[in-house]
């Protein structure tokens, strides 16, 4: 059977979602997607070239229906079926895909104060950062021109 989730855990990045996934997972009638963040409604059909350092999350994103349909493929008998991606918070296109492929699917929204995710977000990917945090805020437009993925846009992710 094709199964797509019932509900979504989204945003904000550094906020605690991997924490919730890995509790909900333990539970017998929850069915968390294997991978943890596929970004689907916010990248589908998207050809990816984010330009951060590590670009990444350029070959960690689902952006076909099939590859998606997939990840639940181990549905058997749960009733709660989900995945967790914060790039839904910040994405437009998402709120579309969502409404269009899951209409009735509930979301588990995650905030934090935003100047602590900005700056939890710096530390994340401190090793990677060329740049103060408050010279990564000053390049943050810089960046989004540059199409850096979210995750590196500090500022932006608080809004």
């Amino acid at each position: 059977m094709t199964q797509l989730p019932n509900f979504l855990i989204i945003g904000a990045a550094k906020g605690g979602t991997t924490s919730l996934y890995h509790y909900l997972n333990q539970h017998p009638q929850v069915y968390m997607s294997p991978m943890k963040e596929p970004r689907f409604f916010a990248l589908e059909n998207e050809k990816l070239n984010f330009q951060n350092p590590d670009k990444a999350i350029n070959k960690t994103s689902v952006t076909s229906l099939s590859e998606y349909y997939k990840l639940f493929d181990g549905v058997t008998n749960e009733t709660a079926i989900g995945e967790a991606s914060p790039l839904y918070m910040y994405s437009t296109k998402a709120v579309e895909r969502i409404a269009h492929y899951v209409p009735t699917a509930k979301l588990i929204a995650i905030l934090r104060n935003p100047v602590d995710r900005a700056y939890s977000c710096y530390k994340h990917l401190i090793a990677l950062e060329p740049y103060s945090f408050a010279d990564a805020i000053l390049h943050e437009d810089k960046r989004i021109s540059q199409n850096w993925a979210h995750l590196w846009n500090y500022r932006l992710g608080g809004y």
